[in-house]
């Protein structure tokens, strides 16, 4: 018989605990429908306007043909589809909380002439678009149903930011940023998606359109203020991190913004330094944040040593000034472009390296 483990909760607690999983509970109403793919697709004829579209906090289309093409497949052999998540707004349009990438690739095929490619299946369909389907095969696909959540309309935003975020952590279907977007509206997060869409930012850190629909200058600007605000906190460097930056930024961005919340200064505080750092880069650094080479012009390493390591600099001493050939012969005789690299590069003993070794080289004597 299994030993019983005296616990330390109270009945008084216990209490409580079952009245904020009612008030919660009171909050997710919703019912389930099902229908035919024709009818998601008749009804999302573009991404905002349409009676069926994607909210703000989602992400940008992201899914190239191939992943689109196979989606199709799997729609075309019959195999199971995960529920997609709406919620029904006080006017009856649908804002869709999860599925905008399965919309999108159902509308592509079937009504702007998607071709099909790199099958895995049925390779013998590549090549084809939705009209070069046999009429019986057309119908079928249309046909196919779909479930839905529909969540009811006094659900409030935040709880459908959550849904949103707890549906995309446990899969592949957003990456970090967009989850944080979604789930952790604040003053906070307007800042960050502010400076990320900035003409000074986008100015300083070249990438593909690709990483910019998929919110990297987002996941840049967030590391940036993590890493700077907790490099040097009095409780402890880089608390709660554990070589997954993943938990300890959405943790950083929550209590940031309710810190922000609460004094209001703090906003006009990290924008204004934010942006001294970049005016500082720009004039210290060779090369900003790029750097020569293959690989993608902005790394993620780089960015956050050179921007962490300038912000921690510059606290220090405020009225820095280094001279860009000094600071490129120091970034060559400490190795900097051997040691700031991709491998390994959440190891906490690695995060703060490359930190220090930025701001060593600016601050050397």
């Amino acid at each position: 018989m299994a030993k019983k483990i005296k616990s330390n909760i109270t009945a008084e607690q216990i209490a409580k605990a079952e009245e904020a999983i009612s008030a919660v509970s009171r909050q997710v109403r919703f019912t389930i429908v099902e229908y035919p793919i024709s009818v998601y697709v008749s009804r999302f004829g573009n991404d905002t306007d349409d009676r069926y579209f994607v909210p703000e906090y989602q992400r940008n289309a992201a899914w190239n043909d191939e992943q689109k093409s196979q989606f199709i497949e799997s729609l075309l052999v019959g195999l199971p589809i995960p529920f997609m998540f709406f919620y029904q707004t006080p006017v009856g349009r649908m804002e869709i909380v999860d599925g905008s990438q399965r919309m999108r690739a159902m509308r592509s095929f079937i009504k702007e002439s998607l071709r099909l490619k790199e099958l895995v299946l049925v390779p013998e369909l590549n090549g084809f678009r939705f009209g070069d389907l046999p009429q019986e095969r057309r119908n079928k696909l249309e046909d196919f149903t779909i479930r839905t959540i529909v969540l009811d309309t006094d659900t409030d935003p935040s709880t459908r930011a959550e849904m949103f975020a707890r549906i995309n952590r446990a899969g592949t279907a957003a990456n970090e940023a967009e989850i944080r977007r979604g789930s952790l509206p604040g003053p906070m997060t307007d800042l960050i998606k502010e400076l990320a869409e900035s003409a000074e930012f986008a100015a300083a850190t070249p990438i593909s359109d690709k990483a910019v629909d998929q919110r990297e200058r987002e996941e840049l600007v967030t590391r940036f203020f993590a890493y700077t605000d907790t490099s040097d906190a009095p409780d402890g460097r880089f608390l709660g991190y554990r070589d997954r930056p993943k938990k300890f930024l959405y943790d950083y961005l929550k209590g940031a913004n309710e810190r922000a919340k609460q004094d209001a200064s703090i906003i006009e505080q990290k924008r204004a330094e934010f942006f001294r750092v970049l005016d500082f880069v720009a004039n210290t650094f060779p090369l900003g944040f790029r750097r020569n080479g293959s690989g993608p012009p902005v790394p993620r390493v780089r960015f956050e040593a050179i921007a962490v390591g300038s912000a921690l600099a510059l606290r220090q001493m405020p009225n820095l000034h280094v001279e860009k050939e000094t600071v490129a012969r120091r970034m060559t005789e400490s190795g900097f472009d051997k040691i700031v690299v991709s491998d390994g590069a959440n190891v906490r003993a690695k995060l703060e390296g490359r930190i220090d070794l930025a701001k060593n080289i600016l601050l050397q004597q």
